[in-house]
């Protein structure tokens, strides 16, 4: 999972966007017209939002929370609901800020506590809640006795706590405060408005180095069902599926629009089966073209990495999907070769990535690596 680059701050009704690599605000849009269909009173201003990984931002102002797909940024229908009774276990009336920590659970804050919550169970952890100080080594307790107002974690192996005209830097796999903090948000983050309100980010996976807390044993037991019938009927492997699925999603976290397996889109795809959405690939040419060039970088071996944003199919549900890409592999010539093979799951994933399915030259290794986790899970 790479870093993020994009940080989001709300103040005064305001959302600031954030670009980490130019390192200033790129946009500022009142939360009116940053999404569709929000409530007059989040327009107003919002105290947190949080992004579970699933394709959907949730979004809190007092005692109450909209959710908001992604792909369309418009309120789901029969929101706002209130926070107390929605989030098991949790005993918040409210929050203050909200946080993915990248590792399968999330974190909210009130006050001078915080509750950790299983995003794989749906239910906040047993101890909890705790005192931020002291879940947080070096967080000083008289800076965030009066809660904190915004959390942003990265994916790079650092987060941030805000608070008013401050924030603290934590460092992600220690999990205390990086010394010399707090800073003033006004030096260190050109063009945010203080005091911040509400921070947020996307979803990011454990950095370098850094260990997911769900895994291969939950992917298999939330997601083999769906690849059964693609075995059963089409002869591919159920645990090719699962790794393909893992790999291409990071175990489940990032699967935008229920698509599980990378599969692209074309542009002129009915508008409610595609998604533009950021993207790796390795190309021995550099000058393909995409809907969007983000970057494109020469590699030691002669080929080019790129960075784009390109279309990718969207399906209503995570089992559409799975069912999706066992057709695509079974009536695309292109795959033949690989149903030589249905009764070996690892030579039928070596005849998929020498037939092209991804542009990365390490992903037959990689994938064999998920399978492995996912088979000795069980």
């Amino acid at each position: 999972m790479e870093p993020l680059n994009t940080s989001y701050f709300a103040s005064a009704g305001q959302v600031a966007v954030f670009d980490w690599p130019s390192n200033t605000v790129t946009e500022s849009r009142p939360l009116g017209g940053f999404w569709g269909g929000l409530p007059s009173e989040f327009a107003a201003g919002i105290d947190a939002a949080v992004d579970l990984g699933t394709g959907l931002l949730y979004v809190f102002r007092g005692p109450s929370y909209v959710r908001i797909p992604m792909a369309g940024g418009q309120v789901d229908e029969g929101y706002p609901l209130p926070f107390a009774g929605m989030w098991p276990g949790v005993g918040f009336d409210a929050i203050d800020a909200a946080m993915n920590w990248g590792d399968g659970k999330l974190y909210f804050f009130r006050g001078s506590q915080y509750a950790r919550y299983d995003i794989a169970t749906d239910r906040q952890d047993p101890g909890y809640p705790k005192e931020v100080s002291a879940g947080w080594q070096g967080v000083d307790p008289g800076w965030v006795a009066g809660g904190v107002d915004g959390a942003v974690n990265t994916g790079s192996g650092r987060a941030y706590l805000f608070k008013g005209g401050e924030y603290v830097a934590l460092d992600w796999n220690t999990k205390s405060q990086v010394p010399g903090y707090p800073l003033a948000v006004a030096d260190q983050w050109p063009g945010v408005v203080v005091p911040v309100e509400a921070a947020w980010s996307l979803a990011a996976g454990p950095p370098a180095g850094g260990t997911a807390t769900t895994g291969a044993a939950y992917f298999y037991d939330r997601y083999h069902a769906f690849a059964e019938p693609g075995a059963a009927q089409l002869g591919v492997p159920a645990l090719t599926t699962l790794g393909q699925a893992a790999l291409e999603s990071d175990w489940g976290r990032s699967a935008p629009g229920n698509n599980f397996f990378g599969i692209k889109a074309k542009a002129a795809d009915p508008e409610d089966t595609r998604q533009l959405l950021r993207t790796r690939e390795v190309l021995r040419r550099s000058d393909a073209t995409f809907p969007e060039v983000i970057s494109v970088t020469p590699r030691p071996d002669g080929t080019f990495e790129y960075i784009v944003r390109d279309w990718f199919r969207r399906y209503a549900s995570p089992e559409e999907s799975f069912t999706h890409h066992a057709h695509f592999l079974r009536d695309n010539a292109r795959y033949a070769a690989a149903f030589d093979h249905s009764d070996d799951p690892y030579a039928f994933a070596r005849a998929v990535a020498a037939a092209g399915y991804a542009t990365d030259p390490h992903y037959s290794d990689v994938l064999a690596a998920r399978m492995h986790q996912i088979e000795a899970s069980h």
